[in-house]
């Protein structure tokens, strides 16, 4: 992890007492940023969990980046590279409430309520989720915390995906059948020419639909989404890193592990290994 001098703010630390929970949170703060605020983790063990009090900065999850501003909740799953910067030409300083979870479970969570794709989320409403923790980790013993914040993390989670849910009803029918469409083919080589003629569209007017709505491209959303089955396939089962990549639509292993290394800047074999010790 390389980090840049250029934060202050409170830092609470809750080490583990017994057996850890499925969901732990050791620790979790504030952090006030100045301009040259720069923090990176080039293979992350710990998902974070941010909300922005005020200012703007850029996270970056992989290879994509995302500002996030004051009212936003950003959210970098373990098991890529991690990067966040304040944003140098905005006036107002960038500060933010975090949340570091360890273990295996949150990535399980994250699918299983479709926020894996979801790096930055606008006007959640889940502020005070996240002060609700603060003022926890000041006030209560560490075996309190315990039990309370694996509550205020699910919180956390099914209220992020309400809010989602509830846009996701205010898309337009024809980006919902592309979304649908697209959900349902994970496990399938991806198909533009069936998709084409499913929806009755080209590709080059769905792509910018679909950009318009969702925030991003068909095929990165693909790729992200085959990327999350990936790594779920490597923690939850015994498949060879081929047999993965088989199920997900690739016949040439050696493309899958080289897509698969570009996106989280590891192997599968050492994803699988780095994160079935840590889990």
């Amino acid at each position: 992890m390389l980090n840049k001098p250029g934060k202050s703010g409170p830092i609470y630390h809750l080490p583990l007492v017994g057996e850890p929970p499925p969901l732990s949170v050791q620790f979790l703060g504030i952090n006030y940023c100045e301009k040259d605020y720069r923090n990176i983790r080039t293979l992350a063990t710990i998902t974070v969990f941010g909300f922005v009090l005020s200012g703007q900065g850029v996270v970056r999850v992989g290879t994509q980046s995302h500002t996030a501003c004051e009212g936003d909740i950003f959210i970098l799953p373990a098991g890529c590279y991690h990067e966040v910067t304040s944003d140098i030409h905005h006036e107002e300083q960038w500060s933010y409430i975090w949340l570091n979870i360890s273990g295996n479970w949150i990535l399980k969570m994250l699918e299983a309520y479709q926020l894996l794709p979801h790096i930055v989320t606008q006007d959640s409403g889940l502020e005070h989720l996240f002060k609700e923790a603060i003022e926890a980790a000041k006030q209560k013993s560490v075996e309190d915390m315990q039990c309370e914040l694996q509550i205020i993390l699910m919180r956390m989670i099914v209220g992020l995906s309400e809010t989602l849910r509830k846009r996701g009803n205010a898309l337009t029918s024809t980006v919902q059948a592309i979304k649908q469409f697209l959900d349902n083919s994970i496990l399938h080589p991806f198909d533009s020419r069936g998709l084409s003629s499913h929806i009755g569209l080209s590709m080059k007017q769905m792509n910018r639909l679909f950009k318009r709505e969702v925030g991003t491209t068909i095929y990165n959303y693909v790729i992200t989404k085959k990327i999350e089955s990936a790594k779920l396939m490597l923690l939850d089962t015994r498949l060879t890193i081929s047999d993965i990549g088989y199920k997900l639509g690739y016949d040439d292993p050696h493309y899958f592990s080289n897509l698969f290394h570009s996106k989280t800047s590891v192997r599968p074999s050492d994803f699988r290994r780095i994160f079935s010790q840590s889990g």
